[in-house]
């Protein structure tokens, strides 16, 4: 029933794609509509899409006045985006479990799940919009980026982090080291010509890892022994 109503726009949006407009053609429409259900006719948002998998509609019962394009992407998915970050919160902070006894103590545990959660976010947002780490979910960044096991090494004048070669997430984070304006990749001096940037004397090791300008510790007087 309310596919018949936005055929027309179904048949628009495949046109638009097949002339090369994009990869994915949105339409946006809007009708009258009463379920059987309903006492009164309400208005419809109808949203088109034609990509590769063929045709996909979304509908939207509202009472809100506007555009439906603005009424869809700016009030419905925004509402979406909204419950999907209170699941990420939940799910993958666990978040939930407040199992103490005291109510403070569950109200202080979920201030803690809340820092974890800002800190995620705003370490998802460092990393470049290319890159898949844009997009990951929360378990994503915590077990395959905060839980990856490498040696440190803090030097003067910048840090190097060797992570192991079999990392499955390796080829994204020196594009994410990079984005960051304290951290760069080390490329000055110090490895043969025929070795790969990066490698270390361990095999199973690859410094991928960045330096971070710090200031040079002044280095203490040492006492002179007087001679005999």
């Amino acid at each position: 029933m309310l596919l018949g109503r936005v055929s027309a726009l179904a048949e628009d949006a495949a046109l638009g794609r097949l002339s090369g407009e994009a990869d994915k053609v949105r339409r946006y429409g809007e009708f009258r509509y009463a379920a059987k259900s309903w006492k009164v006719e309400r208005r419809v948002i109808a949203r088109v899409e034609a990509g590769p998998q063929g045709a996909d509609s979304r509908f939207i019962v509202t009472n809100l006045a506007g555009l439906p394009k603005a009424l869809y992407e700016k009030v419905y998915c925004a509402r979406g985006q909204a419950e999907n970050l209170i699941k990420a919160h939940k799910l993958h902070l666990a978040s939930d479990r407040t199992s103490c006894t005291k109510a403070t103590a569950n109200q202080f545990r979920l201030v803690i799940h809340t820092a974890a959660y800002w800190l995620m976010l705003n370490l998802r947002d460092l990393a470049p919009r290319t890159s898949f780490w844009r997009d990951a979910q929360f378990d994503t960044i915590r077990l395959c980026l905060i839980k990856v096991a490498g040696p440190v090494t803090e030097m003067v004048t910048r840090i190097k982090i060797a992570l192991p070669t079999a990392t499955p997430t390796k080829s994204g984070l020196p594009r994410s080291l990079a984005a960051s304006p304290n951290c760069r990749r080390e490329r000055r001096g110090g490895l043969p010509q025929n070795q790969p940037f990066g490698a270390t004397s361990n095999p199973d090791h690859r410094v991928i890892g960045a330096t971070k300008t710090m200031p040079i510790r002044p280095s203490r007087p040492q006492a002179q022994v007087p001679r005999e």
